[in-house]
């Protein structure tokens, strides 16, 4: 095989054109790929965390309880832009809600091949990464979900992108550049801020980086980067600093916190999943032969201190989430920055192996070969998962009799099932309460439900929650105002509508006979099943309850210290 840089300056352009439209073409196919899967009508219903993204965007605001704004503003942003189109092609706004999500991934794949063309220095290898992208189940996912993880992934690769210009020509602009996508990436997600160790690191690993960190261009890019953190201060400021106690939390950082000494198991076994196994065990490798060995071997082109960098961008967010999976379980998309470099780093270590001789090489096959099957099985699962029901049947007929929805444990998709049929009953019950000549107020025990009733049940309405009030975490539910756990007077005595589990803290009287729920009655169960193959399977339970005089919650759940 010859080099790429034995040939000829205007072949290695032409080559490098033509990669490119391959690359734009590919990027564009998969868009309209996934445009067409959403107004098919076989599309899922939202996430519980778009629903809830969406509930912001009705609300926005300088910050949120868990997270930056960015993701409420691009929703509210395609809201305005796109709601009436998605109402008149899916019925709802849920394609104008997940329209970012495709573009953000088209940014995405891009900016990979522009970086993967600058470390390799070959645009078939950047190519080639681009094309493995399509193959990666959580990428597949972020591609038609409307996440934090969507702005994220594309305002992190394209700050690499900035930064190895920056760290090789030393000129201020990529400095300037990175900082304003790292001060975005924040207001989007706060794992942004991984990028300050990342470059770090990569000046510690390559000697040459360290002369460009004494020019006053970086530390420009970090004080324009550090801005996204301005309206997120200022909102925590005003909240008792809620963001950061959940942040704690959710790290294993409070005092009550304990030691888990599976979590490194768990969170193996979740880069697994959502990676795939043999992606993420060639990209372990990949990662352990090129940290021993950079230099470039020929017929390989890559740049040395290019490749450090993104050695280091993939090694530091596992390194981070890797030590807090000792105190807390962590969630397979927290490493997500990881995943970027980690695919051009897999590419690069499985171009050394296929140069390396016949045995190698036959490894490398195997490798590819393994993983674009089992990735384009998942990526297919993942998008018409009731094709497997009846291996999903199989594997839950030990499932115990009291467990209703045993299959749900096992379809990946069960819990983006159903949903509007939920909102379509609730609203449906709340009409009937209407023409009764009542006006209830609805209330739910989870803040991800409470969202997609929001979403799905006719005309928006308000939903509130009662998480918080129940013992469990806080969401912005508890932080909107008027709300039932805050402002019971507001809500004392009015009729409501439950959606949610029969709770002892709110069906049964207390020891002074408090009761929140008194008389409450069943109206309405609401089932969803899946049906292929001339098969069924129930995956989603809800019960809808009707309480005429809402009785507030108990002195002790009102006066109980929020958990974050």
């Amino acid at each position: 095989m010859v080099a790429a840089a034995s040939l000829p300056a205007a072949d290695r352009a032409a080559g490098s054109a033509g990669w490119s439209y391959a690359a734009l073409a590919l990027l564009s196919a998969g868009a309209a790929a996934h445009l067409l899967y959403l107004i098919s009508g076989a599309a899922l219903d939202l996430s519980g965390d778009e629903a809830h993204y969406w509930e912001w965007s009705r609300r926005l605001d300088w910050s949120y309880y868990s997270k930056g704004p960015l993701v409420a503003w691009i929703i509210a942003a395609a809201r305005g832009l796109f709601a009436s189109w998605s109402q008149q092609w899916v019925g709802s706004e849920a394609l104008a809600v997940r329209l970012p999500a495709i573009l953000l991934s088209v940014g995405t794949g891009w900016g990979l091949f522009v970086l993967a063309r600058a470390v390799l220095r070959t645009a078939r290898l950047a190519f080639a990464t681009v094309a493995v992208a399509f193959t990666v189940p959580i990428l597949a996912v972020g591609s038609l979900v409307m996440t934090i993880d969507a702005p994220l992934a594309c305002l992190y690769v394209w700050t690499l992108v900035a930064v190895e210009r920056g760290l090789r020509g030393g000129a201020a602009t990529p400095w300037i550049v990175a900082g304003v996508l790292i001060a975005l990436g924040i207001l989007a997600k706060y794992t942004m801020v991984l990028i300050f160790p990342t470059v770090l690191l990569a000046s510690i690993i390559e000697p040459r980086f360290r002369a460009v960190l004494l020019r006053p261009a970086p530390y420009a890019g970090l004080l324009v980067g550090l801005a996204g953190l301005v309206p997120i201060l200022v909102w925590n400021a005003r909240h008792d600093w809620v963001s950061f106690r959940h942040v704690a939390g959710q790290a294993g950082l409070a005092a009550t916190a304990r030691i888990q000494p599976l979590g490194p198991l768990e969170f193996a076994a979740g880069q697994l999943a959502v990676i795939g196994p043999i992606w993420f065990a060639a990209m372990v490798a990949a990662l352990v032969a090129l940290t021993r060995s950079p230099q470039p071997r020929p017929p390989e082109t890559h740049d040395t201190g290019a490749l450090r960098l993104l050695l280091a961008a993939t090694m530091v967010p596992w390194a981070v989430f890797l030590a807090f999976s000792f105190r807390t379980k962590t969630q397979p998309n927290w490493p997500l920055p990881a995943l970027l470099p980690g695919l051009i780093v897999m590419v690069c270590g499985l171009a050394r192996l296929w140069h390396a001789g016949a045995a190698a090489r036959r490894w490398a096959r195997i490798a590819v070969a393994g993983g674009v099957i089992w990735g384009a099985a998942a990526v297919a699962l993942m998008h018409r998962s009731e094709w497997a029901l009846p291996v999903f049947k199989w594997l839950a007929r030990r499932e115990p009799v009291w467990n209703l929805t045993p299959v749900a444990k096992y379809d990946p998709t069960a819990r983006l099932r159903g949903w509007s049929d939920l909102g379509r009953a609730v609203g449906e019950v709340l009409a009937a309460q209407q023409a009764a000549g009542r006006d209830p107020f609805i209330v739910t025990d989870d803040y991800q439900t409470a969202s997609q009733i929001a979403f799905y049940a006719p005309g928006g309405p308000t939903v509130y929650c009662l998480q918080a009030a129940l013992g469990d975490r806080q969401s912005q539910y508890d932080l909107w105002r008027p709300n039932p756990w805050r402002d019971p007077d507001r809500f004392v005595g009015r009729p409501c509508i439950y959606v949610g589990a029969r709770q002892p803290e709110l069906f049964e009287p207390t020891a002074a006979g408090h009761v929140a729920l008194p008389a409450a009655r069943l109206v309405r169960t609401v089932e969803h099943a899946v049906e292929a193959w001339a098969s069924r399977a129930v995956v989603q339970i809800w019960t809808i309850y009707v309480c005429e005089s809402f009785g507030g919650l108990s002195p002790a759940a009102s006066a109980a210290a929020p958990r974050y």
